[in-house]
């Protein structure tokens, strides 16, 4: 991870202390980034709470999560999908798919902060894997019911957020 890290402020070094910077770090884990993707395009999962359930110190409730996708869902409604469609549409054409990409980065930091501030202060604790997975395993429950295949990439994705805190 030391060398993936590349978001201005963020240090290799640094411990993420911000879902922001915690996004960032996993998002630079070759392997977090894959299965983010795949768990996007294949069963519309939202990336950005993925990430927050990696981050947070405590176990979600079905009620939790609901309020967290019901946050997140006027930003990705309105600004991450639709960006998202044009920059996809856009890849011949470089500096076009550039700015789409930063715009719709810009989008994701805008979710990023709405999901924070429904979440749980966070003491300077680390998170527990199981924790992870629970979080995981109720968004997964909350948002599709959830499948074998999802689990599996969960328990994968879950030993990676620990390496990152």
């Amino acid at each position: 991870m030391d060398e993936k890290i590349n978001a201005g402020e963020n240090s290799p070094s640094k411990v993420p202390n911000t879902l922001w910077e915690f996004a960032l770090a996993a998002y630079a884990e070759p392997i977090i980034q894959r299965h983010c993707l795949y768990l996007q395009d294949h069963y519309q999962m939202d990336v950005n709470i993925l990430l927050a359930a990696g981050f947070c110190r405590e176990k979600w409730t079905n009620d939790l999560c609901l309020e967290l996708i019901r946050a997140a869902e006027p930003i990705r409604g309105a600004y991450i999908l639709p960006l998202r469609a044009l920059r996809r549409q856009a890849e011949q054409c470089e500096g076009l798919y550039g700015a789409l990409k930063t715009a719709e980065i810009e989008a994701e930091r805008m979710e990023i902060d709405v999901l924070a501030s429904h979440i749980p202060a966070i003491p300077e604790e680390k998170v527990d894997s199981a924790t992870c997975l629970h979080n995981l395993l109720v968004y997964a429950a909350v948002h599709s019911g959830g499948s074998r295949e999802v689990e599996s990439i969960f328990a994968e994705m879950t030993g990676n957020f620990a390496k990152i805190r």
